[in-house]
């Protein structure tokens, strides 16, 4: 579950526009992720960083489903039998309404291509 205007996401999106400036590297797993959006974020060069950071915020909501279904077995196996369906969420602040957004795009791929544990890339420092 994410949520409208979070700040983590905000000041990620405006690092990110600025190193893009300037050609700086990234520094931080947030600005990481907006990788994911290069396209969006590029175009965020000439139009609102408000509108970036909003379409971030439902990214990183299917980023961290995906993470959990990466790197959690018995919640990959839980999904894979049925017993178990994530749905990514987002809270509008400004209404207190939860935004159901459904399944992650990438769900099917990686139900079928991952059948071990992987670590998180925080703890292998890759």
């Amino acid at each position: 579950l994410g949520h409208t205007k979070c700040g983590a996401v905000y000041g990620a999106t405006n690092a990110y526009i600025a190193a893009k400036r300037q050609e700086a590297p990234v520094n931080s797993a947030l600005e990481g992720l907006l990788f994911d959006l290069a396209p969006v974020a590029d175009k965020a060069l000439q139009d609102s960083v408000e509108a970036v950071a909003a379409h971030a915020v439902r990214v990183n909501v299917f980023h961290t489903v995906d993470f959990l279904l990466k790197h959690s077995g018995p919640i990959r196996e839980k999904v894979r039998s049925g017993q178990v369906e994530i749905q990514g969420g987002l809270y509008h602040l400004d209404t207190g309404k939860v935004e159901f957004m459904g399944r992650s795009p990438k769900q099917e791929e990686i139900l079928k291509s991952i059948d071990a544990l992987t670590l998180p890339p925080s703890t292998t420092r890759e």
